[in-house]
């Protein structure tokens, strides 16, 4: 049986690309097809040999620009040939599933994320700067429609947790089962020895992407009201105006990106991990509750999937100040036991999402050559 493995781009290196890299070692022989590489991106686990990409490739500065071509990728995923593929898995959050398979070829397409840029205008912003997304106001109606109508060609679907297979079901009327993303649960630890920097300062923290729809500012201003220190780890274009709101408060930090182990030390030494988005699945809270750490989460969202209300972490229902304080409130009267969140993270260990991708596959398309 012949197989090929697609991906939307590797323009940035997040949580779906360490997953995808995962899903080339399950298939270590099938050929990668892509719309776009930027080869430092690439995760290091990946053989550049194994990569086919499209004519988006050629384009000067391509890389650079890669969200300004967005009116190419549909014609990129839809130029390539699988005729000669028995099987091809997609993972994608955009376009990846719209690729043309002939009816013998199976296509089975893993879900990170719906086109939230089409479907959630509050994030469109964050895709593309004010004056591209008026130039392209009318390709987006068009691109909505073609984004609806490819979402027949996949075979089936997988979705990375329940709150992408309702968006699934909802917007493409299409049935889907789950199997949820990993963390690095082996790497991502409670501590045997503190970072003595770090130890004993008893503050919060927020790890994510600096985004205006990820609605940080909710965190800062109860840190403002109720004095916690609170660390802020992640960079982005709302970082500036972000800054600007902590203003002289020195109990609010901005980290900026910091590597995994100088992360897994902030997660280990933190009181408890803030989450003030909706995220389609959330997968800091995972590498939080694997160190043993707990967390206050928007009620919405793939968080509600991994927290254990009252056990693993606890819950706040407005995206407001007063209803984190309240949060933060309650937490304070709570006591946590590290086994117990630390228990809860292993759910989402890389073995057991190899284990269940793989019986995802095989539920669709049950040859007994495909996993040898």
């Amino acid at each position: 049986m012949k197989i090929c493995l697609v991906h939307d781009d590797f323009c940035q290196a997040g949580g779906a690309e360490s997953l995808f890299a995962t899903i080339t070692q399950i298939f270590p022989d099938a050929p990668i097809y892509t719309s776009l590489i930027d080869w430092q991106k690439l995760p290091k686990s990946l053989d550049p040999k194994r990569v086919k990409t499209s004519f988006i490739q050629k384009i000067p500065y391509a890389t650079k620009f890669f969200k300004v071509l967005l009116p190419l990728y549909p014609l990129a995923f839809e130029s390539f040939n699988f005729d000669d593929y028995d099987l091809v898995i997609s993972s994608t959050t955009r376009f990846a599933k719209a690729i043309i398979t002939k009816p013998q070829t199976v296509h089975i397409s893993y879900v990170n994320s719906i086109p939230r840029f089409l479907w959630e205008p509050r994030t469109q912003s964050n895709y593309l700067p004010p004056a591209v997304r008026f130039i392209l106001k009318p390709f987006f109606k068009w691109l909505k429609k073609w984004d609806m109508v490819t979402s027949a060609r996949p075979d089936a679907y997988i979705a990375n947790s329940k709150n992408i297979q309702e968006k699934i079901k909802k917007i493409y009327g299409r049935k889907s089962q789950v199997v949820y993303p990993f963390a690095a649960t082996n790497f991502y630890t409670p501590a045997k020895i503190h970072n003595w920097q770090l130890k004993n300062q008893k503050y919060f923290l927020i790890v994510t992407r600096l985004v205006k729809w990820k609605k940080i500012d909710i965190a800062i201003g109860a840190a403002i009201d109720l004095k916690f220190p609170l660390y802020i780890i992640g960079d982005g274009p709302d970082a500036k105006r972000l800054i600007s709101l902590a203003r002289n408060n020195k109990n609010i930090k901005f980290i900026g990106k910091v590597s995994p182990r100088v992360l897994r030390d902030y997660y280990r030494n933190s009181k408890c991990l803030i989450i003030t988005q909706n995220e389609d699945f959330g997968i800091a809270t995972v590498e939080a509750q694997s160190c043993g750490v707990p967390v206050v989460a928007f009620s919405a969202g793939g968080v509600m999937e991994i927290i254990k209300d009252d056990k693993t972490g606890i819950f706040f229902e407005k995206q407001t100040p007063e209803s984190l304080k309240d949060a933060i409130s309650r937490f304070n009267k709570l006591k946590w036991k590290v086994s117990t969140i630390r228990n809860n993270a292993l759910r989402f260990s890389r073995s057991t999402f190899v284990k269940e991708f793989k019986q995802g596959i095989q539920s669709v398309c049950p040859n007994p050559l495909i996993l040898k």
